[in-house]
């Protein structure tokens, strides 16, 4: 088991027979591991192995039901918010079996953990909080509506397997998570690359929710202003971040973006040793950006993640402007052409606003987790 503190999503199953995806993030926000279990002895066994004690757990199910009939308080509030984004919560009550206790709760006194949403949680006083995905989505991605990823009448597996990409890219834009440097998140990736039927995507549905649960407790601990209660706890609640903004003024966080392209590029990141390599690793990031495409004139924000292989670390590591120039040089077709420019170093491009890279060595293939934003107007 791994130290420090740690902070767990469960997207958890109603019934102990059907999966359960689970996920930790660390103190730095990032993820450690995912996985899928299915009683509440394996999430416990889970749980020693991974984060015996966790500071926070953001649980996707029915915590807090008080209510013999209809629905909660905090599902009516959340949705009143979210309605028109299609995440409104599924109505929870005693008269539903599955909820007299509802298993969340019984999980809770378990482990011991508090289930009060005025707490925000330590090791030795762990908090567990109910969350949904779906509003979390729509507000920390800047979403008109719930990406269609989950099983429904007339998606096909490869419709799915489209949407389950762009939700994937979006989480990949979440900096806390660095997602590009999880061996767990690569597999899961291809995966869903590799998804013919819709069983290949409902192996992973749940621990893709998971793995947001987690940045959602995450944050409670550390950004709890970034978060909303719906409900209380006599009442029953959720917590889930405010509603996008939809009157025309700008979005408060940079994350709320009208566009975000997340990539992993395997390869050899171009740093030193020649045109031919540089010549190749572009091409590796034109090709992982096909398709892509800003809006002209908008502002932009770059994010590099280089993960170096043994050989390219110590005395022989590449500076990081000879890592980050021809990278973004290669983004050419994504940030688009300016007026009247023709081929240009995209490096140069005025509207870049930001651009943040690190490296570090890589744990499995080297490459980079590349990252490109729309910025909202100033």
């Amino acid at each position: 088991m791994e130290v420090g503190q740690h902070f767990v999503g469960i997207d958890l199953a109603w019934k102990p027979a059907n999966r359960t995806g689970i996920a930790v993030v660390d103190e730095s926000g990032r993820l450690r591991t995912s996985g899928v279990v299915r009683s509440d002895d394996e999430i416990a066994d889970w749980l020693a192995m991974h984060a015996a004690k966790p500071v926070v757990v953001a649980v996707d199910a029915p915590l807090v039901v008080p209510n013999a009939t209809g629905q909660r308080v905090g599902e009516n509030l959340v949705a009143r918010a979210f309605a028109s984004y299609h995440a409104s919560p599924y109505p929870s009550n005693r008269a539903n079996p599955m909820f007299d206790p509802p298993r969340a709760e019984s999980l809770a006194h378990r482990f011991g953990w508090s289930v009060d949403p005025g707490e925000r949680g330590s090791a030795e006083s762990p908090v567990c909080i109910e969350v949904y995905p779906h509003p979390a989505m729509v507000s920390l991605f800047g979403l008109s509506k719930v990406l269609p990823y989950k099983s429904g009448r007339g998606r096909t597996p490869d419709a799915r397997r489209g949407t389950f990409g762009e939700l994937m890219d979006h989480l990949e834009a979440v900096h806390e998570l660095q997602l590009s440097s999880v061996r767990r998140w690569q597999e899961i990736r291809t995966a869903v690359d590799q998804a013919t039927r819709h069983v290949h995507l409902e192996v992973i549905e749940d621990e893709i929710d998971a793995i947001l649960c987690a940045h959602l407790a995450w944050l409670w601990h550390h950004r709890p202003d970034e978060l909303r209660v719906y409900g209380s706890l006599a009442e029953g609640y959720i917590v889930a971040p405010p509603p996008p903004e939809r009157d025309g003024s700008p979005a408060t966080r940079d994350h709320r973006l009208v566009a975000t392209f997340g990539r992993t590029v395997i390869g050899r990141p171009a740093g030193y040793g020649g045109e031919e390599r540089e010549r190749v690793w572009k091409q590796a990031v034109r090709t992982a950006f096909r398709g892509c495409a800003l809006p002209k004139d908008c502002r932009v924000a770059i994010e590099l993640a280089f993960m170096l292989a043994p050989h390219q670390t110590g005395l022989n590591e590449p500076d990081l402007d000879n890592l980050v120039t021809p990278t973004i040089d290669a983004l050419d077709e994504v940030l688009g052409r300016l007026p009247g420019t023709g081929s240009r170093i995209a490096a140069d491009d005025v509207r870049v606003d930001r651009i943040m890279a690190s490296k570090q060595p890589a744990t499995g293939e080297p490459g980079a987790h590349i990252v490109v934003r729309e910025l909202p107007p100033r």
